[in-house]
């Protein structure tokens, strides 16, 4: 059997098609000058996904661009958005478990954010890697039991999932993770893309989170302060 194709965000054939495909159209548009072929560059957020490979899909965009330019004698400049791909491993979500309630069927580690902070797996039931660390903050603390469970936020929607089935924003999923008591962290990493910009600003009245800018030395700056409730309601207008 031939190998799998990679996904289409890391195909060449794809990327190839997508600018033979888009040079078509300006062939159409005399005044274009410049042809942008937007993102979709994928990120391997957990183990076994596979990134794009930049330069791997880079050549035969450039073939065609060159090619382009031998026949109709224009040469169209390239833009691309690859703005997912540069920051979704650069940010990670730090939240708090501030309940844990086993039933029949599952434990539940309910978080002290959720959909307000990191939208993709509500959106679309994407899938990030989570890592529980103790609340004491001491290495020697982190312990090597394990259990299943199911993480969701704190909006009370049934698409408040950290742990949806993949593709299944609604879906419960588990996930084995350390086991964690109350109080301790969960760290959702790949948060850097579609994260802070497309949060679920102020859901069910959550403040938004403070941010934290971790420097080469692993020293942490707040550049954005922690939002207080009283700023929520600052603009309304009193009749």
């Amino acid at each position: 059997q031939p190998p799998p194709r990679p996904p289409a965000g890391s195909d060449p054939e794809i990327w190839k098609q997508v600018a033979v495909k888009s040079l078509s159209f300006a062939t159409q548009f005399p005044s274009v000058t410049t042809l942008n072929l937007g993102g979709g560059y994928k990120v391997g957020r957990n183990e076994g996904e596979q990134s794009t490979d930049l330069q791997a899909i880079g050549e035969p965009v450039k073939a065609a661009f060159e090619e382009y330019k031998a026949a109709t004698g224009r040469e169209i400049k390239l833009e691309i958005e690859p703005g997912t791909f540069l920051t979704a491993n650069a940010g990670c979500l730090v939240s708090k478990v501030q309940d844990k309630v086993t039933t029949s069927d599952y434990t539940f580690l309910k978080l002290d954010s959720g959909m307000t902070e990191v939208l993709r797996p509500s959106l679309y039931g994407a899938v990030h890697p989570l890592t529980v660390l103790p609340a004491s903050g001491s290495p020697s603390d982190v312990g090597t039991a394990t259990e299943e469970v199911v993480v969701v936020g704190h909006c009370c929607e049934s698409g408040d999932l950290l742990t949806p089935l993949p593709g299944e924003p609604e879906s419960l999923g588990t996930r084995v993770l350390r086991k964690a008591e109350i109080g301790d962290y969960v760290v959702v990493d790949g948060s850097g893309g579609y994260c802070s910009g497309m949060n679920t600003k102020n859901y069910n009245s959550f403040p938004e989170a403070a941010e934290v800018l971790v420097g080469p030395g692993g020293e942490g700056t707040l550049i954005r302060r922690r939002q207080e409730v009283e700023q929520m309601w600052q603009n309304e207008v009193s009749l």
